[in-house]
């Protein structure tokens, strides 16, 4: 992993940083980017990496190649597997439920910059991002019905706490894969640009987070989660955890700039304290 908007493969994930984000891109082109475990491992892992960095407030989670996101699971891969295999690929504890963990628990917000297909587990793990860009090449549909799978609950849950639950009916009772403004209209898609102008101002939107104040975004992010009942534990107070978030950015430095800024009309230069 470099800096200065550099790339390195870490194992079958690109990473890039640039501009206070960072890009991890599935980097399996010839296999139209199909998640395998190792793949789900290498991106949790950058996930967790990239946490830590407090250079970082924005990702942008994308595809290599002509294929865009991801077609979900290799289903040659499956094929090889022992069916207790690849119910543990995908099932709760898996590689699968890891890495939508780790785009849920990462600080601050996840883009889904979807440019082609992104089918069934990278449907999923589209879903799980915070926004979702895409253009008219996107398609994107959950087809386990065409597999002879039934979707874990855990996956099925997320599509309906997101999408509501006759969208999520209509993916799943149909396994049909749908397309650009129809994603938008369904509210899979938050954007919808040209295939031209989809990398750029997805760019530009996560440039745009990462120059926000710091505590705002992350406290925000954790408040929504909570209302959306994502990663809600038992041994959380999760009203008292966010109503002193909000305390502490009243009386945060950011707050007193973002202010004078708003008053100077000028741009504030936040710091994250």
């Amino acid at each position: 992993m470099r800096d200065g908007g550099s790339v390195v493969e870490e194992s079958e994930i690109l990473v890039e940083k640039r501009d206070g984000f960072a890009t991890l891109a599935f980097n399996r082109p010839e296999k139209r980017n199909a998640l395998t475990a190792q793949l789900l491992t290498s991106l949790t892992l950058a996930l967790e990496e990239l946490a830590r960095d407090d250079g970082i407030r924005c990702v942008v989670l994308k595809g290599t190649g002509d294929s865009g996101f991801s077609v979900g699971m290799d289903l040659a891969d499956m094929a090889l597997n022992r069916p207790k295999e690849n119910y543990s690929l995908i099932s709760e504890g898996g590689p699968l439920r890891r890495a939508i963990a780790a785009i849920e628990a990462f600080p601050y917000p996840v883009i889904a910059m979807i440019n082609g297909y992104a089918m069934g587990a990278a449907c999923e793990l589209a879903i799980a991002c915070d926004l979702r860009i895409g253009c008219e090449r996107t398609r994107m549909g959950t087809p386990s019905a065409k597999l002879g799978i039934v979707y874990p609950l855990e996956g099925c849950e997320r599509f309906s706490r997101t999408l509501g639950l006759a969208t999520t009916r209509k993916l799943f009772h149909t396994a049909r894969y749908f397309e650009g403004d129809e994603l938008h209209k369904m509210g899979m898609l938050d954007f919808v640009r040209v295939e031209e102008e989809l990398e750029g101002f997805t760019f530009e939107l996560a440039r745009e987070i990462a120059m926000l104040a710091p505590l705002s975004v992350k406290g925000q992010k954790r408040a929504l989660d909570a209302i959306a009942g994502e990663r809600v534990s038992p041994d959380v107070d999760y009203v008292s955890a966010i109503h002193d978030m909000v305390a502490d950015s009243i009386r945060s430095a950011d707050a007193k700039e973002g202010i004078q800024a708003f008053l100077e009309r000028r741009d504030p230069r936040f710091t994250g304290h």
